[in-house]
């Protein structure tokens, strides 16, 4: 794939865009979810906080209108004369009016009607179709330490028992609803009796179970002891409470939920058990003093967002499946014609400069690059032709270059040793131009059977026209030296014979001496050339001193200045170019005179051979990889004497 991508525009360019839409997408899908989780949050709390408040508001509806119908008979027993005997009718019609109530009773204060005894408490409860009425105190049932009696006469306000469960009777969870009444004897107010109507709870049940949020969300009852009172799990009913099941479950966070249930306070709370993460929403049911939780699991109220994510995502698939097909056919399309450019180019590059152009008709930047490979073809035609001549007219430049050079190497002496049959003496030069023709020479002859002349020079300049002032300086010597056997005289000769016509003021620094080989007399003059050195036979290394004359072709009436030295047996003359002094290296740091004479001081017994070697290997080593910049030319002569 990324190999495709590579070597096509078109795919990167699908790529480019697809990269970008999905990036896009999962932007906007990001954003969707948060913003969709967020609302879906928002209404789930506010349905689960509607539906308990409903719930809430049916279940009060019940429990005031039964606290309703006992106010109505707490003011009748209170503003009437009582006559024990009509007590049990009033319990009878309670019952009667009101359907849901399985029984009711009127509980009086030990000894309030004598005639009755200790114990009267008339009691009416439903049995099927049928009512059954009886008086509950006796020693047996001794009413009044019961809950349903003596907690309302104690806190003197009325009182819902814990639900319980009425076996025996109605098989029905059933609460009691109990309002103690008073009577006025004197100036006296005192508690005459408890009225008490059983509720049966199944009502609440049935509003309880009613409950749905979500898919499997429902409702609980607790107590006011946090007895379940309600619940999906009847096993939980009655039997435990909210912190017994926490207990069980091992749930701190569910028993703090059942202690802000039991203080009466409205909250929402997230908790963990059963490996699910539910919500739970509870609000108190303030007749009661119970307390209502809707549950329902967190993840059940991110399902929609799922769904609705799964068919985005599903729609995104199927959308850029669509653009990648609609883009690819654009793309390939609209830069089929750079295909064709291609394949035109090769054909030119391979030298068909008529081959021909794909047709362009839109006025864009396709029809733009089709009139710059016209242009192009054209002008590389015309290139090619011109490369052709200058390449033809280079390598005739060339070819007259390199014989230049071996024209140019030819008129200096190559042949070591050059006189093998002359014992006194023993040389040896070198001369490696830095371009294909160079400025320097050097050259060595006999003037006749005792005089060895020799000469070396630095014309200025490189390139042709240095080596044609070399080649005229260098056959100016042989013709002069014959004729004049001083080196005075043949530089004054040399200098005249060069300074006539030299309109280009090109000189060259010259450097010739002569020796006689039987006397070691040595005569030299020095045209502004690099001063030589001489290494001693005893023993030492010493360069000539520094030469005030002027390079010759300069001025021609200039009266040069010579010098004389006697050879002693083995001692080496050693003649060279600032090509070898100036050598430089990648630092620009030169091999300098000090390098050369500290080289040839380790070379005292050496040969010329063996010394200019040594030399050039040690410059080659100071300039390393740095390009040659000038000729390097050197001669060495010792002399043995006779």
């Amino acid at each position: 794939m990324i190999f495709r991508i590579n070597k096509s525009l078109a795919s990167r360019i699908v790529f480019y865009v697809l990269t970008f839409c999905v990036f896009l997408f999962l932007i906007s899908l990001s954003l969707f979810y948060v913003f969709s989780k967020g609302t879906i949050e928002e209404m789930t709390y506010k349905n689960a906080s509607a539906i308990t408040q409903n719930t809430v508001y049916k279940t009060e509806q019940v429990l005031l209108t039964t606290e309703k119908i006992l106010g109505n008979y707490k003011w009748l027993m209170e503003g009437n004369h009582l006559d024990c005997d009509s007590i049990m009718a009033y319990t009878q019609l309670i019952i009667k009016s009101n359907p849901e109530v399985l029984g009711c009773a009127i509980a009086f204060e030990p000894n309030y009607f004598p005639e009755k005894g200790r114990y009267f408490s008339p009691y009416t409860y439903r049995d099927d179709d049928s009512l059954i009425s009886l008086n509950l105190g006796s020693a047996e049932f001794e009413y009044f330490v019961m809950d349903w009696y003596q907690i309302p006469a104690i806190i003197g306000k009325p009182y819902w028992s814990e639900p319980y469960f009425d076996a025996g009777g109605s098989d029905a969870l059933v609460t009691t609803y109990s309002v103690p009444f008073y009577i006025t004897a004197g100036e006296h107010r005192k508690m005459a009796g408890v009225i008490t109507i059983d509720l049966s709870l199944d009502w609440l049940t049935d509003i309880v179970s009613s409950v749905h949020i979500l898919e499997t969300g429902y409702a609980s009852v607790v107590s006011r002891h946090g007895t379940f009172v309600t619940h999906p799990n009847k096993d939980l009913i009655m039997n435990q409470t909210i912190f017994s099941y926490a207990k069980e479950l091992e749930s701190p966070k569910l028993r703090e939920i059942g202690r802000d249930m039991q203080a009466g306070i409205t909250n929402f709370a997230s908790i963990t058990f059963l490996n699910t993460d539910w919500i739970i929403s509870h609000t108190p049911i303030s007749s009661s003093n119970w307390s209502l939780a809707v549950v329902f699991p967190k993840s059940e109220m991110y399902a929609p967002l799922k769904r609705i994510g799964t068919v985005l995502i599903l729609l995104i698939i199927i959308g850029l499946s669509l653009l990648t097909f609609i883009i690819v056919q654009i793309v390939t399309k609209q830069i089929a014609p750079l295909r064709h450019f291609a394949n035109s180019a090769l054909e030119i590059a391979d030298g068909n400069f008529n081959t021909e152009l794909p047709e362009i008709r839109t006025q864009d930047e396709m029809k733009d690059l089709h009139d710059s490979f016209g242009i192009m073809q054209k002008d590389l035609k015309t290139y090619i032709e011109n490369l052709k001549e200058t390449t033809a007219a280079k390598e005739k430049i060339e070819s007259e270059l390199r014989i230049a050079r071996e024209i140019q190497m030819s008129l200096i002496p190559k042949i070591f040793p050059p006189f093998p049959d002359i014992k006194e003496i023993d040389l040896y030069a070198m001369l490696e131009p830095a371009k294909e023709v160079g400025g320097d020479l050097y050259d060595f002859f006999m003037i006749d059977d005792q005089h060895l002349c020799f000469a070396i020079g630095d014309v200025s300049g490189k390139g042709v026209p240095a080596s044609l002032f070399m080649a005229v300086t260098r056959t100016l010597l042989r013709s002069a030296a014959p004729k004049q056997q001083s080196p005075r005289e043949i530089v004054n000769s040399l200098n005249k014979s060069l300074s006539q016509g030299n309109e280009s003021s090109m000189f060259v620094t010259f450097f010739i001496g002569i020796i006689n080989i039987e006397t070691g007399i040595f005569k030299y003059a020095n045209a502004g050339h690099n001063p030589p050195i001489i290494m001693y036979s005893g023993g030492g290394v010493e360069m000539f001193e520094i030469s005030k004359n002027i390079p010759l072709g300069l001025f021609p009436e200039h009266d040069y200045e010579e010098k004389e030295r006697i050879l002693s047996k083995t001692d080496c003359l050693f003649l060279y170019t600032d090509g070898i002094t100036e050598a430089e290296n990648c630092k620009n740091e030169l091999y300098s005179e000090e390098k050369l004479i500290n080289c040839l001081s380790l070379l005292e017994k050496a040969e010329p051979k063996e010394s200019i070697l040594e030399v050039a290997r040690d410059v080659a080593e100071h300039v390393k990889e740095n390009e040659q910049s000038d000729d390097l030319t050197m001669l060495s002569i010792i002399y043995y004497g006779k």
